[in-house]
């Protein structure tokens, strides 16, 4: 089953597309999204600023699950020029840990974190399914998870996440 998100960021990007463009279905409340979803385009960002963007984009997340108490899944879909590839799995890790950890406390329920580097996606309907999937999935398996398109393009992203830690 679908469940409505909240968007954020870039969403006027090509990989932001199938879920900006989603309408919600026949008797799908709107106002009780289960996600948010925050696209961040940091092709043309210094290593620098584009952490300032993810944290800012962090805080807008944050905002969200405070106003809809649904929401249990915060995806980042982040596209990356390919200088600041490397660093990505560190600055995203260190980032969803304390969001992760800082959503808890403040919400008083689990709220998973998703990073995802969407830089080399050439599939957005698969993304699409990826991403809506990862919505609607159970809370309490993985807390924080970075994975980038290659962990995802054949698979669901929860079975990814499962695949890391093993």
């Amino acid at each position: 089953m679908e469940h409505p998100v909240v968007t954020l960021g870039d969403t006027d990007t090509a990989v932001a597309r199938g879920i900006t463009a989603r309408r919600p279905l026949d008797g799908e409340e709107a106002s009780r999204p289960r996600a948010v979803v925050a696209f961040a385009d940091l092709r043309d960002y210094s290593r620098a600023t584009g952490k300032d963007r993810l944290r800012a984009l962090a805080t807008l997340a944050a905002v969200e699950t405070k106003r809809h108490v649904g929401v249990r899944q915060v995806v980042f879909a982040v596209t990356l020029a390919p200088r600041h590839a490397l660093a990505f799995d560190r600055v995203a890790s260190a980032l969803g840990a304390r969001v992760h950890a800082e959503l808890e406390r403040d919400n008083a329920r689990d709220v998973e974190v998703t990073f995802l580097d969407v830089s080399e996606c050439g599939d957005v309907p698969a993304l699409t399914e990826r991403l809506l999937d990862r919505c609607a999935d159970p809370v309490g398996q993985h807390g924080v998870v970075v994975l980038d398109w290659d962990d995802i393009r054949d698979h669901s992203i929860r079975r990814a996440a499962r695949d890391q830690y093993l």
